[in-house]
């Protein structure tokens, strides 16, 4: 049995490449590590650059270069797909999105494209996110709809953030009465007021509408921005919940810097062990099941209990930050459910 991991570089892998890909092969399977960027076709037969790592070669560690064959492989060649990258740069993520698509039709996915294309994203929260496990937000790339929001609550707290973000980037605290609120939701939502070629002057809304091609140098520039009550429960501690085929396997905490509102591991933040009580593990399993459903076998949940804050479906960590704060691998476990997942569907 072979398993290729899509990932973004061979000669740096990972923190779910090595454990994932270490722990198939103790499962008695090849591993392929295929660069996202080396994706193509030969007459409609789909293909990946990567390196072919062998059941018996030695396990890898946290950056080190796949070890084994460099080569070309097919994807009809593999029994199972595990994406691990966001789909390479832009000027190529259209297309490779676009293959991995046509082959998902014929070979298994751990999460299926369609669910990952369209459900990583912080619009997606309110599909399966229960009610009353989701924080007050707004989405829009209207600069003006979201300052309004904000302003009809002038004692909240809030956070603003783009909805497709990752690792903490372009996240905000925007205190009550914040003095550069204004400025951070127009970058938010790409300056589109500030470059009318026409100014903001009520006077000339007039001259905007009649030439709505030209509004914004070089056309339409508006971006989505979410803006979001903040959550109080965040300062107790968030928690990051990898949960495979809908049972919560590993989870650690995450402690902020004290100069950083943000508990990202990439911007600072040190996991920790922690415990999870029976309602934060039934939260967890009812969004992992409901996941399921799309086709989604594989999660990282970012909660702070009783609120979901995000998910992640590609390369979420949490095996590896949870190992580091427990001692304790559960790869071998996750490897398990989803080779039983795929074998016995």
């Amino acid at each position: 049995m072979r398993l290729l991991i899509l990932t973004a570089n061979v000669d740096c892998l990972g923190e779910n490449d090595v454990p994932i890909g270490n722990a198939f092969r103790r499962h008695g399977w090849e591993v392929v590590f295929g660069e996202v960027t080396g994706i193509g076709w030969d007459n409609y037969r789909y293909f990946i650059r990567g390196v072919l790592s062998h059941v018996d070669g030695e396990p890898h560690h946290l950056g080190s270069a796949a070890q084994g064959v460099r080569g070309t492989y097919f994807f009809d060649e593999c029994q199972l797909v595990w994406n691990n990258s966001l789909g390479g740069p832009p000027s190529i993520a259209r297309d490779v999105w676009q293959i991995l698509w046509v082959v998902s039709q014929h070979t298994s996915f751990v999460n299926s494209v369609e669910g990952t294309l369209f459900l990583e994203t912080k619009h997606a929260l309110g599909h399966f996110v229960p009610k009353e496990n989701r924080c007050v937000a707004y989405a829009s790339n209207d600069f003006s709809l979201l300052l309004e929001r904000y302003r009809q609550n002038p004692d909240m707290c809030w956070v603003a953030k783009p909805p497709n973000g990752y690792c903490g980037q372009n996240v905000f605290l925007l205190p009550p009465d914040g003095p550069n609120v204004r400025t951070i939701l127009q970058c938010l939502t790409g300056n589109a007021n500030a470059q009318s070629l026409f100014g903001g002057l009520a006077e000339r809304d007039s001259l905007v509408t009649q030439t709505p091609t030209v509004y914004g140098l070089g056309g339409f520039k508006a971006e989505y921005a979410i803006l979001q009550h903040f959550i109080p429960e965040v300062k107790q501690g968030e928690k990051r919940v990898v949960v495979a085929c809908g049972q919560a396997i590993a989870w650690h905490g995450r402690a902020a810097a004290s100069d950083d509102h943000r508990s990202n591991i990439a911007q600072g933040a040190k996991p920790t062990a922690v415990d999870l009580d029976s309602a934060e593990i039934a939260l967890a399993e009812l969004i992992g099941r409901r996941l399921m459903e799309h086709r989604v076998n594989f999660v990282g949940i970012d909660m702070a209990y009783p609120y979901i804050v995000e998910i992640n479906l590609t390369n979420p960590g949490g095996l590896y930050d949870a190992k580091l704060a427990t001692g304790i691998d559960r790869s071998d476990q996750v490897a398990q459910l989803i080779i039983s997942r795929f074998q016995n569907p």
